[in-house]
């Protein structure tokens, strides 16, 4: 049977994998996001899900890494509302409550995409599977007030986009189209489409 290990601090990786019933171990990877440049978003969320993935794998004891399967996960929101053709702004992790303010600003009234990209590294061969999903979150008017409340719950700490859909987020949405679980940060169909493909059961 083999181990899986998902190679992510994201306490909502780890509540999506305890609510399926998933055993797993967490194993924090230390790569440098920053040391991708890519400015396509779906393809950077992939090139940084595999970079979390691999950077872990090389720090595993040889010896002891056989049966063991690495799952990394990244997540990002981005914008197609720009007024240059074809240039989309992507909206990482806010740095601070100015920046987070300025995010949910931009959201308010208008439509972002949310990517979820998921890499599995079997440790015994070192054969990859990617997946990745791609929603769409409709947000409505947000006035100041609400804006400045938000920002108060400290939701917007570690949240691509500046918000948490699981959380007071939600009162925003009004409505998705795609993987809810994709913009919470771990898509599970697509999870469940790449374990089906190794010796680790989910279902």
């Amino acid at each position: 049977m083999k181990e899986l290990i998902l190679a992510s601090a994201s306490p909502r990786r780890k509540e999506i994998l305890d609510s399926l019933g998933v055993l797993f171990s967490v194993e924090i990877s230390n790569f440098d996001e920053s040391s991708i440049t890519e400015k396509d978003p779906v393809k950077r969320c992939i090139l940084t899900a595999r970079g979390k993935a691999e950077s872990l794998f090389k720090t595993l004891p040889q010896n002891e890494d056989a049966q063991k399967l690495i799952l990394a996960a990244d997540t990002l929101v981005f914008a197609e509302n720009t007024p240059f053709p074809n240039e989309k702004i992507i909206f990482g992790k806010p740095k601070n409550e100015k920046e987070a303010e300025m995010m949910l600003k931009s959201h308010s009234g208008s439509v972002h995409f949310v990517v979820s990209a998921i890499c599995l590294l079997d440790c015994k061969t070192g054969q990859i599977n990617e997946k990745h999903s791609v929603s769409k979150v409709f947000f409505k008017k947000l006035s100041d007030k609400e804006i400045s409340a938000y920002l108060k719950t400290d939701e917007w700490k570690d949240a691509a986009g500046a918000y948490k859909i699981q959380g007071k987020a939600s009162f925003f949405i009004e409505k998705i189209e795609g993987s809810y679980t994709g913009i919470v940060g771990l898509p599970v169909r697509e999870l469940y489409e790449i374990l089906n493909k190794t010796e680790f059961r989910i279902l």
